[in-house]
C-alpha cells in the first residue's frame, strides 16, 4: 500500500487526481498554454495541475497522484521535472504496463498477454499457412508477444521470389495495424491508443479532445474524448478496429466501398464526402441487437475480448456467450441463469444493457416455429438461418512494389489506411520515378515498398454454408482468395499474380472460413435460402462458371477441424425430403390465409 500512497510530500503541488488527457495518449505532443518559450526553462514540469486545469479524475478506482502512473519510480524522488521527457504518457502501453498496471492488475495483464487481441494468432498463422510459410494453421506458432513465437523479422537483403518469402512482410506492413501495440494510422474513425487504453479509453471518430483540461487545445487531434478509464467501452471504441468488412462492422450494417476513387460517394457541395474509417460504406440492414441499443459488451465479456488464461489458435476457438445464453434454444428451454445482466419479470425476462442500462424484453426460442420444429436444424447455427447478409469478398490481389508509376495511382490512392494514402499522392505529385516506403507496424520502422490490394469483386448476398469446429453448419466467407504480385526497385517484376500453395502441399492457399455473421434479424431467411439453392450447397454462382464465379466454389478452411459440406449434407440441401416439403406448403398457406 506504501506504494499507492500520494506523493504530495515529494511534490508540493502535485495533482491528486490522475493527469493528463494527453498523458494517456499518445498521438499529440503537449501543447503547453500557460508557460512561454522563456519560462519553460524554469519550469517544474511535476506541478501538474499549473497547466492542466480542470482534468478529470481518471476513475474512482484509480485515487492516485499522478505520477503513480505517469513516473517511473527513479523519477518520483522529489527532484524537479525540468521538462515532460520523464513522463510517460501511456502508462497502459504494452512496454509500459508490467511497471505501472501489473502490480494491481496482475490477472488481467497476465490473461490479456495471452488472448487473440494481444497475440493476432489467428491472422498471422491462417495467412502464413495459406502462403506456404508454416505447415498448419493451427496450434498457432507465431504472434506477436505472449506464449507464442514472435512473428520472423523479414529478409529484405535477397529478392523475395516466393509467396512464403514475402508473407511475413506483408503481415506487418499491411495486416497487422490493428493490435494493441500500435496506434495504428489514426484518422477519422481510427483514432485509439494502444494497450489497456486502447479500449478502455474512448475517442471520437474526429480524434478531438471533450473534456475541460486547460492545457489541451481543443482543435488538435489524437486525443482521446475525455481523460477517463471506463468500462462501458462504446461500439464506436471497436469500430476503430473493427471495421473493413471485418466481424463488427457489419453490427452496424456497414459494408466498405471498394477503393477506386469511383466509389468515394455521395458528393456533398461537389465534394466526396469524409471517409470514416479509411473508406466510406454501403449502409445495410443493421443487427437487430445494434437497432435495439445493445453494445458490443452485452454479448462480448472480458473473457472472450481479454483471454481466460488460455492461449487460442483462432477466433472461432474462443469460449463466447452464445444465441442460447440468452433466447434459449433446441436443448436449452431458458437463458443462462448465471449472466447477472438478465433478469425475470411476470411473462418473461429481460436485460440490462451494460451502455444505456435500459431493459429489454428478452424474446424466447419458440420450438413450434417450422423451422425449430425440424430436428436436423439442432446442429444449424442460429446466425446460418438469421443473418440477414455476409461479407463475401472474392479475389484479393494484394502488390508489394518498391518502385511506382503515378499513372496507376491516380484513382487509387485510398487503401484504407490514410498515411499510404497521403504516401501514394505525394509519390504522385513527383516528376520522377517514385520509391514509395511505408510503416512495419510492429517495429515502428518505415521501410522500402508499399502492399497495394484490390479485389476482383464483392457481395453481400451469397451465403455459402459449411461445419466449423464444433460441427455446426455455419455460413462460410473467402479469407482470403490471394493473387500475390511483386515489383522490386528496378521494375522487375518477381512475381506476377501467384496463387500461393499451401503450406501442407494440400492444394491453393485460398479458404473460406466459417464465421458469425453480425446481422442477425428476428426471423430467418427463407428455406429457399438453404434449401435446393446451389450457392449455400457450394456450388458456383452459374452452371457454367467464369473466371469470376469460379471464385464464388468454396475452398477448404485453413484450420483443420473446420470442413466444407460432404456429399450427404449437400443431398440434404437439394433432397430436403417430404416431411420438409410439407411444412414448407403448411407454412405457405398459413401466410396467404
Amino acid at each position: 500500500m506504501s506504494q499507492l500512497m500520494p506523493l504530495r510530500r515529494h511534490f508540493p503541488k502535485f495533482c491528486s487526481r490522475a493527469f493528463i488527457g494527453f498523458c494517456l495518449l499518445l498521438a499529440a505532443p503537449m501543447i503547453s498554454i500557460c508557460a512561454s518559450k522563456e519560462d519553460l526553462g524554469q519550469k517544474n514540469f511535476s506541478d501538474c495541475m499549473t497547466c492542466h486545469e480542470g482534468i478529470e479524475a481518471i476513475s474512482p478506482s484509480h485515487p492516485f497522484a499522478c505520477g503513480r502512473c505517469h513516473l517511473y519510480p527513479e523519477d518520483r524522488k522529489g527532484m524537479p521535472l525540468s521538462s515532460h521527457q520523464a513522463i510517460v504518457r501511456n502508462p497502459s502501453d504494452p512496454k509500459n504496463l508490467r511497471h505501472f498496471c501489473l502490480p494491481c492488475h496482475e490477472k488481467e495483464v497476465s490473461t490479456l498477454s495471452d488472448s487473440l487481441h494481444w497475440s493476432m494468432a489467428g491472422i498471422i498463422n491462417q495467412t502464413r499457412y495459406l502462403w506456404g510459410a508454416q505447415e498448419t494453421a493451427d496450434p498457432a506458432r507465431y504472434g506477436i508477444s505472449g506464449p507464442l513465437s514472435p512473428l520472423p523479422e523479414p529478409d529484405i537483403s535477397q529478392p523475395r521470389k516466393t509467396p512464403a518469402a514475402l508473407v511475413d512482410d506483408f503481415l506487418r506492413r499491411r495486416c497487422l495495424r490493428c493490435h494493441l501495440h500500435t496506434q495504428g494510422p489514426g484518422g477519422n474513425g481510427l483514432y485509439r491508443a494502444t494497450g489497456c487504453a486502447s479500449c478502455h479509453m474512448p475517442y471520437d471518430d474526429d480524434g478531438r479532445y471533450r473534456g475541460r483540461d486547460a492545457a489541451i487545445l481543443k482543435s488538435r487531434t489524437g486525443y482521446p474524448i475525455r481523460h477517463v478509464l471506463t468500462r462501458r467501452i462504446p461500439n464506436m471504441q471497436c469500430l476503430h478496429c473493427h471495421h473493413q468488412n471485418h466481424v463488427g462492422a457489419d453490427y452496424e450494417g456497414l459494408f466498405e466501398h471498394d477503393y477506386n476513387d469511383a466509389f468515394r460517394s455521395p458528393l456533398v457541395k461537389g465534394k466526396p464526402k469524409p471517409r470514416t474509417h479509411g473508406l466510406g460504406f454501403h449502409h445495410l440492414s443493421r443487427d437487430i441487437h445494434a437497432e435495439k441499443g445493445l453494445w458490443c459488451i452485452d454479448c462480448h465479456t472480458r473473457k472472450d475480448v481479454m483471454g481466460n488464461g488460455l492461449t487460442y489458435s483462432y477466433q472461432m476457438e474462443v469460449p463466447k456467450r452464445s444465441c442460447q445464453d440468452c433466447h434459449g434454444g433446441f436443448e436449452i428451454p431458458l437463458p443462462d441463469p448465471s449472466i447477472s445482466t438478465i433478469g425475470k419479470r411476470t411473462g418473461g425476462f429481460y436485460l440490462v444493457s451494460k451502455g444505456s442500462k435500459e431493459k429489454h424484453p428478452l424474446p424466447l426460442f419458440i420450438n413450434t416455429y417450422t423451422a425449430h420444429g425440424i430436428n436436423s436444424h439442432k446442429n444449424v447455427r442460429c446466425s446460418a438461418c438469421h443473418a440477414q447478409w455476409s461479407y463475401q469478398d472474392y479475389g484479393l490481389s494484394v502488390m508489394r512494389e518498391e518502385v511506382i508509376q503515378d499513372y496507376k495511382w491516380i484513382d487509387r490512392t485510398e487503401q484504407g489506411d490514410p498515411r499510404m494514402a497521403k504516401e501514394l499522392q505525394m509519390q504522385m505529385e513527383k516528376d520522377v520515378v517514385g520509391y514509395p516506403v511505408s510503416m512495419d507496424w510492429l517495429s515502428g520502422e518505415k521501410r522500402p515498398g508499399i502492399w497495394s490490394m484490390g479485389w476482383r469483386f464483392r457481395r453481400w448476398e451469397p451465403m455459402p454454408l459449411g461445419v466449423d469446429q464444433k460441427g455446426h453448419i455455419s455460413v462460410l466467407r473467402p479469407r482470403y482468395q490471394y493473387f500475390i504480385s511483386a515489383v522490386d526497385h528496378t521494375g522487375r517484376v518477381l512475381l506476377n499474380s501467384a496463387v500461393p500453395d499451401r503450406g501442407d502441399g494440400s492444394g491453393k492457399g485460398w479458404a473460406f472460413m466459417p464465421y458469425v455473421p453480425h446481422t442477425i434479424a428476428p426471423f430467418g431467411r427463407a428455406c429457399l435460402s438453404c434449401h435446393m439453392n446451389r450457392i449455400a450447397a457450394g456450388l458456383p454462382l452459374s452452371e457454367e462458371p467464369t473466371m469470376d464465379t469460379r471464385l464464388t466454389i468454396p475452398s477448404p478452411p485453413a484450420v483443420r477441424t473446420m470442413r466444407l459440406l460432404n456429399k450427404e449434407e449437400k443431398k440434404k440441401l437439394f433432397q430436403p425430403g417430404t416431411a420438409w416439403h410439407r411444412e414448407r406448403l403448411m407454412e405457405l398457406k398459413q401466410l396467404h390465409q
